[in-house]
């Protein structure tokens, strides 16, 4: 599905202002600062600052939110052998703690969760623990008879993606049903992830996205960097495997008869192998930065004609909501995931199909009032809908419901 210019003319008085839709409605009964200050711990994270995923994003938002709210955060963070990056004790007020782990795909996960969970039960003093991503969950039954109440954050069919062994699958698929069983929260990022959990698992969750900041980058130095000009590129921003659908982009580009630079940053130091065929399928024109972080990444994105997310799964992605929030003209793969996100505000394209991807790239080039409209919109509908504010006062309003769950109240998120 694409957006016409008939139907963007019609669309552009405002942007939707309604949850995605089967969504669970997001309560705000926190308006101001609540009496009692919590002590929470974030977990599950490579670490901060943010320099891997979106969940490390989440939890420097979070953080400073919190802290601003008179709440103390403790962030655990992971190393690995032969790290010899900087460990400060703190981050924008948050304490970091610091354990090793095994810089192995599979047991990365698993191993630091246990150390982290033993920590918050032999000397930690936190209320509430959030772990960030449901393969933490193994551990839950540890905290029974804990007084720290658990949050998990979960995706959708985790242990379905193609880029886990045999072994992480069944890790992860038990580590969701520890989660049912045993997390006194549960936080779905995606509509259809809690849809899954309360059809498949029978356990109700709380629906809360990603969020981001409307805002205007004006420098540029960046581009000066890589020889490019604003509004005259396109972007990619992700890891580098099959599932985020950067072959299917290549693909289209190759085909595309255009002077814009695709500009595709990331990379997987998982799968070598697997940059390495795409960097040998790109025409001339590809730019692979590698890694980009901060400021550097966010010129990127403001300054881009189009950002494209080609992806065959996903989330709730932290890199399109802050391409839209920056009112960038998107381009998404049309997975229902993709489309809740972006609503009426982008461009859509059969997923896996690089022939219709370089058919709507084609029309947005060549149609700069549409690319500036549908930014307009997409950054309006980020405004009203995918606030950090917003986002972080429905977390902490999951955490106090934690804790009622850890106290003996009722549970109301037990499907019946």
């Amino acid at each position: 599905m694409s957006v016409s210019l008939e139907q963007k003319e019609a669309r552009k008085v405002s942007a939707d202002r309604e949850l995605p839709a089967g969504a669970a409605a997001v309560t705000h009964k926190i308006q101001e600062k609540p009496k009692r200050s919590l002590r929470i711990a974030m977990a599950g994270i490579r670490g901060l600052p943010p320099r891997y995923g979106g969940s490390e994003t989440c939890v420097d938002e979070l953080g400073r939110f919190l802290h601003s709210w008179d709440h103390a955060v403790t962030v655990y963070s992971r190393i690995y052998k032969g790290d010899h990056a900087a460990r400060p004790d703190s981050y924008h007020n948050m304490k970091l703690v610091y354990f090793h782990s095994l810089k192995q795909k599979n047991l990365d996960t698993p191993f630091h969760s246990l150390l982290v969970s033993l920590h918050l039960l032999f000397k930690g003093t936190q209320d509430v623990v959030h772990f960030h991503g449901v393969g933490n969950s193994l551990f839950l039954p540890f905290f029974r008879l804990s007084p720290v109440a658990t949050v998990v954050t979960v995706d959708g069919r985790d242990w379905d993606r193609g880029k886990w062994g045999f072994l992480a699958r069944k890790i992860l698929k038990l580590s969701a049903k520890m989660a049912v069983r045993f997390a006194d929260g549960i936080i779905t990022d995606t509509p259809e992830a809690q849809k899954l959990y309360r059809e498949e698992f029978n356990r109700e969750t709380t629906y809360i996205p990603y969020g981001a900041h409307t805002e205007t980058i004006e420098t540029q130095v960046a581009l000066e960097k890589w020889g490019l000009k604003p509004g005259r590129y396109i972007l990619f921003v992700g890891r580098f495997i099959p599932e985020k659908g950067i072959q299917y982009l290549v693909d289209a580009y190759n085909g595309l008869e255009t002077d814009f630079p695709l500009v595709l940053v990331g990379g997987n130091e998982y799968d070598l192998a697997f940059v390495q065929k795409l960097k040998n399928f790109a025409r001339p024109g590809i730019i692979f930065p590698g890694f980009v972080f901060g400021r550097p990444f966010e010129e990127l994105l403001q300054h881009c004609a189009l950002y494209v997310q080609p992806s065959d799964v996903e989330g709730t992605s932290p890199v399109l909501l802050n391409a839209m929030a920056l009112g960038r003209c998107v381009i998404v793969s049309g997975i229902k995931e993709n489309l809740d996100v972006v609503e009426k505000t982008a461009l859509s394209f059969s997923p896996g199909s690089s022939g219709h991807l370089a058919e709507i790239m084609k029309q947005a080039l060549n149609d700069e009032g549409l690319r500036k409209d549908l930014g307009r919109m997409a950054q309006d509908r980020v405004r009203v809908v995918y606030s950090w504010e917003t986002v972080s006062k429905s977390h902490l309003e999951a955490y106090y419901a934690a804790l009622e769950v850890k106290r003996g109240g009722a549970r109301p998120d037990v499907a019946t």
